[in-house]
């Protein structure tokens, strides 16, 4: 059995994909293969979008280019209400959020194309994988999508309520600093609340997870389980600089200290 590590579901700009090399791996095809397969996707969904678009407006004939010339296409004018629902449902999504863009560096330094694919995605491009372990590869796919959009709601949960936090803090040490750098004072004991989740700081955890250094750490790279300890810790920093404790290395060690169950 392939091992689980290689389903490989991630999340990346809050949405749970993965990537076209992975998948090739998984299901022993080669990579450059699927390529063709999605852009042959990209294509009738295309064709799809246009003969829908063309059934809704004032004909349902279009005109595509075939071998340097032309051929009608026209939409089955026995297809149901239920059918031309279900094909404007379809008409409405968007490959470019099924299928997104990616590349990678090969061992020789080429720079190659590759797809972060959604749960559409991979549904749409794997739904012609036949044979028993080609179901099963599916299946554990399915599972992983399962599991990573569990998480990514309990990521979004946290997210707002840190938001909340976020401007508690920034108003309390507005509040209680008396030193002349508060920026660099929010810069300093954020990135301690960093440390305290996940032992890096925040610049660290996107270089090594690739992000680029613009984006928030918490709402980007952080898991659930870091992100809690990141809002326990961060009450508790409220709580220790309203008290009067304002010390950077006495608040890292308080913040270090293990709290009872």
């Amino acid at each position: 059995m392939t091992p689980d590590i290689l389903f490989n579901v991630i999340i990346k700009n809050r949405s749970a994909v993965v990537n076209s090399r992975d998948v090739a791996k998984v299901f022993h095809k080669r990579h450059n293969h699927l390529l063709r397969d999605i852009d042959r996707l990209r294509t009738d969904w295309k064709k799809l979008v246009s003969v829908t678009e063309s059934k809704n407006g004032h004909s349902s004939t279009i005109t595509e280019p075939k071998n340097g010339g032309s051929k009608n296409k026209t939409l089955n004018p026995n297809l149901s209400p239920v059918d031309l629902e279900t094909l404007n449902n379809v008409s409405k999504l968007k490959f470019d959020d099924c299928f997104i863009p990616s590349t990678y560096i090969t061992k020789d330094g080429r720079t190659v194309r590759s797809f972060d694919m959604n749960r559409d995605g991979f549904t749409l491009l794997t739904m012609g994988f036949n044979g028993r372990d080609a179901l099963a590869f599916k299946l554990a796919y399915i599972n992983r999508f399962n599991s990573m959009e569990q998480e990514l709601t309990k990521r979004t949960t946290l997210y707002d309520l840190e938001k909340y936090l976020r401007k508690q803090l920034t108003d309390t040490i507005q509040r209680y600093y008396t030193g002349d750098n508060l920026g660099r004072e929010i810069m300093q004991l954020t990135n301690l609340l960093y440390m305290v989740a996940t032992g890096h700081n925040a610049t660290k955890l996107k270089r090594d997870q690739g992000f680029n250094k613009d984006v928030s750490a918490f709402a980007e790279v952080l898991t659930s389980e870091e992100r809690e300890t990141y809002i326990s810790a961060e009450n508790r920093l409220i709580g220790l600089y309203t008290s009067g404790v304002n010390d950077y290395h006495e608040l890292k060690e308080r913040l270090g200290q293990k709290q009872p169950a």
